[in-house]
């Protein structure tokens, strides 16, 4: 490709000649070739959601002038249309503090201000990248807002897929709520339960992760944007920081506000880790959901196989008609990436020195990447397993006839110790605990199911049956 010339402090720099970035994105291209991962679009329109509102601060403000505030301005409403997403070409895994990815903003923006006002890419005769599209802004400012902002936006669509599964989960709790099965700990039978209570609680654990997430994201309102450097907000008009959270608000429709200290939330990065450490509770409960459909759904044939869950593809290459728990599989893969990345983070957050958290590049791709993975795995979990799993009911039933698992019931009418006894003697004779019960005649039939029937949650002991045990 043909190539014009730019120049900067270190020398010329070659850049193809219809590209809209510059010399800087140029360098940054040739030296980080890291990953093949590009930096998330969705960041990418944060720092031009920045650089809109700053152009019209600048402007409102005095320091910039009306024509290069307003050819900045289309530049950045093209750039939000997606024009030029083809032009943002950097690795995600770059140099500290994102300050490549925000030139390589810096540099689409005045290319294009530059041909609005009839001037030729790469001469920066009437825009300049640094002086005018960067003015009052520093990569240590912007980056840590944009991640914010990013973070924020796509929130929505995550919180938007966990309440879906948590409502199917209801559903499912409701459908289910008097078929009883066995409840099992250390993975033996333990006490009976109902598929209500089961699915019940995996909303109920959804809906606190929700709850949790909502509140840990809710310090991303507060934006450093202003402090510039190290956030003293050396450069910047007195008044840019509050009038610019003003405009943010107002593109985004979020409810932002300026940082107490630009100082700290340009070093201090323990909002992404708090935030992040959120997104891994909700992949742990995922994970743990995920689990146990799989354990449920073990067998067919010859394991648990209490439920059944919607088949969607082949299970093997060579098994013939061999179905796997595929959904759940994919979804602890996502899990452990969520855990992965909230492991970065911390080291991330962790590498704050003096004034300054260099660490920001890996912190948005992580972040973003787990909201991302975290979103799509909710919804193919709700739309291609839990809306269309089934409960074996003859399975579940047959299940607890065998099992012992209301043995415990029968602890407050016989004693501990005497159902420990025929519990193993049931055991060994094959046979099941009500039947050796009724045999021995210690209750008839019907106090037997009477007791059994109340054991999926808090009862009181029936006097009337007491009272026939002790005659």
């Amino acid at each position: 490709m043909p190539n014009r010339t730019e120049s900067d402090f270190l020398g010329k720099v070659g850049v193809p000649a219809d590209a809209y970035y510059g010399a800087f994105t140029a360098r940054a291209s040739s030296t980080f070739r890291l990953s093949g991962q590009k930096v998330d679009l969705r960041i990418i329109r944060a720092f031009v959601l920045i650089k809109r509102a700053a152009a019209l601060v600048n402007n409102e403000l005095g320091v910039l002038d009306k024509k290069i505030a307003d050819s900045i301005i289309q530049a950045c409403d093209e750039a939000l249309t997606g024009k030029f997403n083809d032009q943002f070409i950097l690795d995600a895994f770059q140099a500290g503090a994102g300050t490549p990815m925000h030139m390589n903003v810096n540099e689409v923006l005045a290319n294009r201000a530059n041909e609005i006002l009839g001037g030729k890419k790469g001469e920066y005769k009437f825009v300049h990248p640094n002086n005018h599209v960067n003015m009052a802004q520093s990569s240590n400012d912007v980056t840590p807002t944009a991640i914010r902002i990013a973070a924020l936006l796509e929130l929505q669509n995550l919180l938007k897929e966990t309440r879906a599964l948590q409502n199917s989960f209801d559903k499912k709790a409701k459908q289910y709520e008097k078929l009883i099965k066995v409840g099992r700990t250390h993975l033996q039978d333990a006490v009976p339960i109902n598929y209500g209570q089961v699915f019940h609680a995996y909303s109920k654990a959804i809906l606190d992760d929700v709850h949790q997430i909502s509140y840990l994201f809710e310090s991303f309102v507060c934006l450093g944007i202003g402090g510039t450097a190290v956030g003293t907000g050396i450069n910047t008009h007195p008044r840019f920081k509050e009038k610019i959270v003003f405009q943010l608000s107002k593109l985004t429709s979020l409810k932002l506000l300026a940082a107490d200290s630009s100082v700290q939330t340009t070093h201090d990065m323990n909002a992404f880790l708090l935030a992040s450490a959120a997104l891994r509770n909700y992949a742990t409960t995922l994970n743990r959901i995920a689990n146990d459909l799989r354990l449920l759904a073990s067998g067919p044939k010859t394991a648990i196989a209490e439920l059944i869950l919607p088949a969607v593809e082949p299970g093997s290459s060579i098994m013939p008609g061999k179905i796997n728990p595929s959904v759940p599989e994919a979804v602890n893969m996502v899990c452990f990436q969520v855990m992965g990345n909230d492991f970065a983070i911390l080291q991330a957050a962790n590498s704050s020195q003096l004034e300054l958290n260099f660490m920001t590049p890996l912190i948005a791709h992580n972040l973003m990447q787990s909201l991302d993975i975290l979103k799509s795995a909710t919804k193919m979990f709700r739309e291609k397993c839990i809306d269309g799993l089934q409960v074996d009911e003859k399975r579940c039933k047959e299940h607890f006839e065998n099992s012992f698992a209301y043995a415990t019931a029968f602890n407050q009418y016989l004693g501990y110790s005497t159902v420990s006894k025929l519990v193993q003697e049931a055991y060994t004779k094959n046979k099941s605990l009500k039947q050796l019960i009724i045999e021995k005649k210690l209750l008839d039939a019907r106090d037997v199911e009477k007791i059994i029937a109340s054991a999926i949650g808090p009862n009181e002991v029936d006097s009337d049956i007491l009272k026939k045990i002790k005659r």
